[in-house]
């Protein structure tokens, strides 16, 4: 697990963790709601990028209230899709019944940190994996991600950087 803040949002800590080979996502999915977290399926992410990008944006749209969901985590779904579509979001970043790799995001107010004490690891069953570039491009699926932002099949990017720059400009366009 990694433990963070963006630079110029201080006042919330980003805790995020990369679990493989989980077996209860369907369990998870029918209790979501009950968990302080954004449960994402790690085939959607191509790069600790991708996701540092959408939790800008979440903060940008909190810091002018223009949040639409109900909370910060599903704010972070909402923001990774390239449309605004929050059922569509939830349907393509979350988890699904046979989800094996999970990102766990959790964003807390920093003055929360110490009451903070929802222990990731007891409610996913998995290995928890370090959360870094090495492991996300292991188990992001390229065809799914060129589906959900709509890559035109003449795009063929020359190395993962160059189809993660387009997955995150596909991020920061959305609503423009």
């Amino acid at each position: 697990m990694i433990q963070t803040t963006i630079p110029q949002f201080p006042d919330f800590t980003l805790k995020i963790s990369l679990f493989k080979d989980v077996t209860n996502s369907q369990e998870i999915r029918n209790k979501i709601a009950e968990y302080p977290f954004a449960f994402i399926d790690a085939k959607t992410i191509c790069s600790v990028e991708q996701l540092m990008a959408a939790l800008y944006r979440v903060f940008i749209e909190k810091n002018y209230n223009r949040i639409r969901t109900k909370s910060l985590t599903s704010e972070c779904l909402l923001c990774l899709a390239p449309t605004s579509n929050i059922g569509e979001a939830f349907r393509k970043f979350g988890l699904k019944d046979d989800t094996k790799e999970v990102i766990c995001l959790q964003i807390i107010p920093t003055e929360d940190i110490p009451t903070s004490d929802t222990d990731i690891g007891l409610i996913l069953n998995g290995a928890e994996v370090d959360f870094n570039d090495e492991h996300l491009r292991q188990f992001c699926n390229k065809d799914v991600i060129r589906e959900i932002y709509k890559f035109d099949a003449s795009f063929q990017p020359n190395s993962i950087e160059e189809f993660t720059r387009a997955v995150v400009s596909a991020i920061q366009l959305r609503g423009l």
